[in-house]
This record gives C-alpha cells, structure tokens and sequence, in this order.
C-alpha cells in the first residue's frame, strides 16, 4: 500500500545488471525506459485480462453470468464475483479489479518519472518533456479509476518518501478539477499522435479523452443529483457534510455543458491525430477473414485500426495459459470457463428497424430463431449462440444437452458439466485468422465513445437536438441501424443509454455507467435468465436445438454498492477521514 513507509524499492524496475536505485535507473535514457515501461505497466491496465484476473470484469453486471456457486467462487476472485452478485460484498473483497493499493503503486511510479526524469544524462529536454506529460497522464488515469471506483480519494501529487504519510480522502469537485488539470498540462505538451515504435504512448488525443470522460462522470446523477433523484441515492449518501467525497453539493447544468466540450475537443482533434470511425460502409459480417469483417467488428479485431485513441497493446499470447482459458470457453471449445449472455442483455438489442422486441419463452430450433430475430447486426458481431458457424477451425457451436438420442455438444458446460446454456460473448475472443490470439488490442480510449459522451452530455444540456442526432446516428449508420431523432427527453435519454450499452459492450464501461446513471439498483436487482438448448431429433434425424428461458441467479445490488467500500485495513489507520474529524473516511452502509 503505497501510504505506508519502506516501500520505495518496490516502484522501481531493476536495470539490467545492477542494483535497482533512483541514480542507476535514471542515469541513462536507456535505463530510464524500464521505469517509464512499468509506469506503463501499472497505470494503462484498462480491461486487458491480466494473469490473475480469472474472468471478464462484466461479471458482475448483467452483461455477464458465470454459473453461481461451482465456477463463480474461483472463476471471478478477482473481482470477489460470487459474494457481489449476491448482495456480501465486504470491505476485504470488493469488485475493485486491481485493489486499491494497486492504483497507488501505479501513481508512486508516475511520480518517481516525473520527480527524476531530470535526471537522465544522455537525453535532450523534449524527451524529458514528453516523458514528463506521460507520468502526468499516467497520475491522471489511475486517480481516475480510484475515484469512479471509490469517490473522493487521496490526491497523490509528489512522490512520497520513507516517511508515514497518510492523505485524506478529497472532496468529489477537487478530485475532478484535479484530474481535469492534469489532463490539461499533460495535453499542452504531449505530440497528437505518436510514431509505430512508440505505439500504446499517451498523446495529446488520450489526455483529451480522459478529460471527457472524468467530466461526463462528474456531470452525471451519482455525482451531480438532480433533486428529482434524490430519492435515488437515499442509502447511498451519509446526509451530511461528508458527502462532498460522494458528490457536489448541488446539482448544476452546466456540468453537462462541460462535459461536452471536453467530448467535441475530442472528436474536433481526431482527425489531425489522424484518428477517425472505422467506416467502410461495411454493417454486415459475411465471413471469417479480416475482409469480410463487419465494420464494427473490425473495430476491435484489427490492430491498430484508426478508430482508436489509446490502447494497451497486449496480446493474448502474453497471458497464462489459465488466463487465456478462463477468458473464454471459445478458446478451446472444451475444458474453460463460459461466459454466458444472460436475456436480458440480450434484449438490449433492438431488431434491425429499431424497434424493441421480447424473448419467446421456449422455440423449436435456435439457431434459426435467432437469424430470424432479424436483430441489430451488432448482436451477431458480439454474441456467440448454439448452432452458430464460428470458424473453420470450430466449426459449428454445439453448447446443447444431451436429448433425443443424442450426446451434449462439446461446449454444453462449464468444467464439462453440461448445463446448455446458449448464449456467450466472443468479443475480442479470436475468431478469424485461423483464431491467431496475437492481433487484439484492448481499447481504452475509441473515438465511438467520445461520439456518445457528446450526444448524451448536449442533449442533457441543451435537450435533444440535431448535435446529438447526429453524433450519435454516425454510430448507427455504421452499425446497420437507422438514425433515431427522438424529440422526448427522457425517451432520448433511455435510447443514448441504451446505445452507449450495445456499441461498447463487453469494454468495460456498463458497470460504471449503470452507477453514474442511478440504474444499477434497478438494472442488477433482478433475477437474470438464460436459454438453455437441448438436442432434438428433427425429420430424417436430423439434430434441432429445442430451447426454453431459465433461471440463472436472483441479483442483488443494495444501495451502499454505489461507492465501494475502502478495507479494513486501510479505515482502520484512520486518515481517510482526515485528523481530528472523528470519521475514519469509510463508504457509506459500510
């Protein structure tokens, strides 16, 4: 943890044949890369499963179901998965993916670049500036993810010492200008874009995409509650001054107006960082080859395709193999862990004419009944279905029980119990290119994003609008749906929420969207089902899939999920609070 003393040693990289200390590690501007790589290393982390993730962080919203009590309890221990879903989290096991003194160690190493980049000797000024507004950015994101995590936390701004030092958790409205500043100075010296050796390096664009989002954050209902909502985040807030680490004191509009112009600095720079939507007019899949790719799969199976801003370029090749399994079930088509679609984010997809649409309770042949759903092409892009044609490699997709004669198909179960269960995502799971797992990479920062922050911060400021129709119905065009001009606000609002879920889905944003729109108490308390398949002998013997609706798991988010709860450990120091306030600084219901 980074507030305690002794620590220092920890945060450098050792150069190659010595002793790891500040002078060695940055004397040369050899030397100080390896600082600057593990500065890379514990800060840029977004979604890319790590070797100790042991799943796919949507576990624990509904875009995900991994089966409860057999595979939760290990598949999702990283996140504390089990315990989440149902309603036990605790304070020594949150859903924090990394913890909350990962992030500090990820500051401390921004803020040793930043304290000694000076001091490397065989390195021209311009270089130590760039590298320099790389740690500011670096500082940036990690106060970022602790504070959509936690709220108000410690402002880390100097590297700290072997002294005791414990900071205070910080006021919402300081944390946010604070992050905001960063990205400014960072921005104001940081290149547009960056050359291929250098790819995965923060630019200008990133820091101007971090800026955006904190302030979308900042300018929605978690954070800025209009009075109509307060009834919302009754059990989620102390009721007193204490809040300001929860949320500004008083809803304000402007913070949405904000929050838009962050997002068009972001979309009016792209296209001089050479930065644009991967739009090749292309809404259909029709194949396996990176040619025949749709374009919004293409989005996230081409490396280092245009539409993305900032990336951490590691590849599946570099996780363990129990990483890689535990992934997906698609890996290896056997023995893993299925990251089963619950119905109810299925639905969130409309049809093809945009229209809305319920799941039949049971059907005779699934594969035919889901071409037949006609839905958003987005859907048959992400979501991988029994009976589906996958690769040549995989063949068809047999995830039926056994029934009718016939045994249960390859994939039916989880660790090879058959369950059936029928839906499970394939996003950023390999498919073309005879299944190479070395051509991903995991976005950070896509400029489709930017495009939603937009439309949804300007119609909230100034209602809906052609600005929004249209930065939003450029993502649709691309899709293969049709434009949306809805007139209504609180319709305009449900539709951009729900296009924000399906265009970046399974990227790790749901979960964090669903708190800072006051809809995870709605959304994730409620029982979530599956389809489940079983085999069927049709006419001349011929294998169905006959399916009906299950039940997967009654969910359960209580109020105090808002903010999640500091450990023990650290509340029991008692500097959160700050000295002399009489609170130890922990959540509230915690």
């Amino acid at each position: 943890m980074m507030l305690t003393p002794g620590c220092t040693k920890d945060f450098l990289e050792k150069p190659k044949g010595g002793v790891a200390t500040v002078d060695t590690v940055f004397h040369t501007k050899n030397q100080a890369q390896y600082a600057v790589a593990q500065m890379y290393n514990r800060c840029i982390t977004a979604y890319a499963p790590s070797n100790s993730s042991g799943s796919r962080p949507e576990s624990i919203t509904d875009q995900l179901y991994i089966i409860h009590g057999i595979n939760d309890t290990w598949a999702g221990t990283a996140i504390n998965t089990s315990t989440y879903i149902t309603g036990n989290m605790s304070p020594s096991g949150n859903a924090d993916w990394g913890g909350f003194g990962s992030h500090y160690k990820g500051i401390r190493q921004a803020n040793l670049v930043l304290k000694n980049i000076d001091m490397v000797v065989d390195a021209d000024d311009n270089w130590k500036k760039d590298v320099k507004a790389q740690a500011i950015f670096c500082r940036a994101l990690q106060h970022f993810e602790l504070f959509r995590y936690y709220g108000g936390i410690p402002i880390l701004d100097h590297a700290l010492g072997e002294e005791n030092l414990l900071l205070p958790r910080n006021s919402v409205e300081r944390v946010v200008n604070t992050i905001v500043q960063w990205c400014d100075e960072a921005a104001a010296v940081l290149p547009l874009s960056r050359s291929a050796v250098d790819y995965g390096k923060a630019t200008r664009l990133a820091a101007l995409a971090l800026k955006s989002r904190v302030l979308l954050y900042a300018a929605s209902p978690l954070y800025n509650t209009p009075e109509y909502m307060r009834t919302e985040v009754i059990g989620a807030r102390f009721g007193d001054a204490r809040d300001s680490v929860l949320a500004y004191p008083s809803y304000s509009k402007e913070r949405w107006k904000r929050a838009a112009d962050a997002a068009l600095e972001v979309i009016n720079n792209a296209p001089a960082a050479g930065v644009e939507l991967l739009n090749t007019g292309k809404p259909l899949t029709t194949g396996e080859t990176y040619a025949t790719l749709g374009d919004y799969e293409s989005v996230w199976n081409v490396a280092g395709n245009k539409e993305l801003i900032l990336v951490n370029p590691r590849s599946l090749l570099e996780m363990d193999w129990w990483t890689q399994w535990m992934f997906s079930k698609l890996l290896n088509l056997s023995w893993g862990i299925k990251q089963n679609v619950p119905i109810e984010f299925m639905q969130l997809y409309e049809k093809r004419d945009g229209t809305k649409w319920k799941l039949p309770a049971k059907g005779d042949n699934l594969p035919e009944d889901i071409k037949a759903l006609n839905l958003d092409p987005r859907f048959y892009q992400t979501i991988a279905y029994d009976g589906m044609w996958y690769s040549a490699r995989s063949g068809f997709l047999d995830y039926y029980k056994a029934g009718d004669g016939f045994l249960e198909g390859r994939i039916s179960g989880t660790d090879n119990i058959p369950n059936g269960y029928a839906l499970e995502t394939y996003k950023f799971v390999p498919r073309v290119d005879n299944m190479s797992i070395n051509h991903f990479t995991w976005p950070v920062f896509r400029l489709a994003e930017f495009q939603l922050n937009y439309a949804e911060a300007i119609s909230e400021y100034e209602g809906p609008n052609s600005k929004a129709f249209e930065a939003v119905n450029v993502l649709r065009s691309r899709a293969g749906m049709p434009n949306n001009h809805e007139s209504n606000p609180e319709l305009f609002r449900a539709f951009i929420q729900n296009e924000r879920t399906i265009e970046l889905a399974y990227e790790n944003h749901r979960y964090n969207d669903l708190l800072r729109w006051l809809k995870a108490n709605e959304v994730l308390n409620q029982t979530l089902h599956g389809i489940v398949t079983t085999a069927k002998k049709g006419n001349n013997g011929t294998l169905l899939r006959s399916w009906e609706q299950g039940v997967f798991i009654p969910r359960v988010f209580p109020k105090r999920y808002y903010y999640l709860p500091f450990s023990n450990t650290e509340v029991s120091k008692n500097y959160l609070g700050g000295v002399g306030t009489g609170w130890a600084g922990q959540n509230p219901g915690w």
